[in-house]
Order: C-alpha cells, then structure tokens, then sequence
C-alpha cells in the first residue's frame, strides 16, 4: 500500500473530498492529467510547425485549440515562432 503525505492543508481537504484519500485515484487522476497535458502539447507543436510552413492561419490555429488570438500570439513567443503579417494587396498588384 502507497502512503501520501500532505503538508497542505487545502490541498488535504482537496484529496480527501476529491479523490476519498486514495492515493491510487488521485495518482490515476494526475496520469490522465499528464498525458492530456501532452497530447495538447503534441496538438500545439503540430499547429505551430503548419504555421512556420504557411499552411494554417492564426486564427485557424485558434480555432483549434478553442483560444483567442492572443493566445497563440502567447504560444507562437513560447516557441520563438514570429507572426508573418503578409500583404497580399501588394502582391496582387504585382500580378494584375
């Protein structure tokens, strides 16, 4: 049998009202936790490479992982990913 130690006490009052003070629940919990932590990241990665490569807009990327602009802008820094602001008037004047 696993023993938890908590110093905390609203973290204790948590665990106990939350997971019943087994720790194989909460330990279960914070897996499931983790690996959805992962798979957003993995998510992330993903966007932002199809953004570097001109494939998905910002506000695609958004949409995606159901935050504003703002915040890809925040993620984009995160991952030293720079916005590419485009004037397609310009080029469609060079072709006409």
């Amino acid at each position: 049998m696993m023993n938890v130690e908590i110093n905390d006490p609203w973290f204790e009052s948590v665990y106990k009202s939350e997971f019943n003070a087994s720790p194989t629940k909460f330990l279960e919990t914070f897996k499931t936790l983790l690996s959805e932590q992962h798979r957003r990241e993995k998510k992330i990665v993903s966007l932002l490479k199809k953004y570097s490569e001109a494939k998905i807009s910002v506000g695609k990327i958004a949409e995606n992982l159901t935050i504003d602009r703002d915040g890809v802008l925040e993620l984009m820094q995160k991952h030293d990913i720079y916005l590419v602001d485009y004037d397609f008037e310009e080029d469609e004047k060079t072709w006409l």
